[in-house]
């Protein structure tokens, strides 16, 4: 196997995608709009699409395109995580910044935060934000004490391998987060699931790579939502938003009214629509 390449300063953003045209022109776009004076190299893996998607991928000659024929939506989201690994094997970039295809920029100081986090400890292993919405806190303190209370209920009764601890805003969440590639691939982490010295290390939401940094002595930092906010946007869950072979159960209808609602906007149109940003 060959050496990593790392190029200072560069940041590599790794995409994974099945299947979901809708999101990916946008998202792409608003990297390529909003990421002016900066060396990126955008890895798009594609995790089986058999429609118009894989086609779009192709014809764009600024990423790095990933083809996995063999995967598809059965095995998801695990191989949003290998892809994930993937990348961080392939890039060329000093950081690897991991994003969903519902992640949308607005403006082009978007990274500028996670830079400015990483520059000022060397000991970072990774930057990024919590979900990036504002509630109301007396609502989200009355649901996670009746969450905490119902879990530790079901610890009590056996149905449950351990307790239930409350910690919200902890680690950087994977729709958008920024990593020291050399840290990472040093100390041999994966963005899956793991077993660690502190129990097990679920990757959803990226927690796995963030457990296994402190596990590893690196630091981790959240950027408060509010900061995150006015530079992105996330959709959250947006496969299930226009995808019909992947639906949201509980949220279905919810999400549909906030794809509606986010594509109706004007900044968003001008992505769908500008195709000179795919040259």
């Amino acid at each position: 196997m060959s050496e990593p390449v790392f190029v200072p300063g560069r940041i590599s953003i790794s995409i994974p995608h099945w299947q979901v045209l809708p999101l990916l022109q946008p998202c792409l776009r608003s990297i390529r709009k909003h990421t002016p004076g900066k060396d990126i190299e955008v890895i798009v893996i594609d995790n089986g699409s058999k429609d118009e998607s894989l086609d779009y991928l192709r014809s764009l000659e600024w990423i790095r395109l990933i083809e996995r024929p063999d995967e598809g939506l059965f095995n998801f989201p695990d191989n949003v995580w290998t892809s994930h690994d993937i990348a961080l094997h392939e890039a060329t970039g000093e950081f690897l910044v991991t994003m969903h295809t519902d992640l949308f920029v607005k403006r082009d100081d978007w990274l500028d935060e996670y830079l400015k986090a990483m520059n000022e400890d060397d000991r970072l292993g990774g930057v990024g934000t919590w979900k990036l919405e504002l509630k109301n806190p007396i609502y989200e303190f009355q649901k996670r004490v009746i969450h905490v209370v119902r879990s530790n209920i079901k610890y009590a009764l056996g149905l449950r391998s351990k307790k239930y601890e409350w910690k919200q805003g902890h680690y950087p969440k994977d729709f958008c987060a920024m990593y020291r590639r050399k840290i990472l691939l040093d100390e041999g982490l994966t963005f899956q699931s793991v077993n660690g010295p502190k129990g097990f290390y679920d990757q959803s939401g990226g927690y796995s790579i963030s457990a296994q940094l402190w596990d590893a002595g690196y630091n981790t930092k959240v950027i408060p939502v509010q900061t995150m906010m006015p530079r992105i946007v996330h959709l959250g869950h947006g496969t299930a938003a226009v995808s019909p072979e992947k639906s949201h159960r509980r949220n279905q209808e919810k999400l549909e009214n906030r794809r509606d609602s986010l594509f109706d906007e004007p900044w968003l149109k001008e992505l769908q629509t500008n195709e000179q940003l795919d040259k």
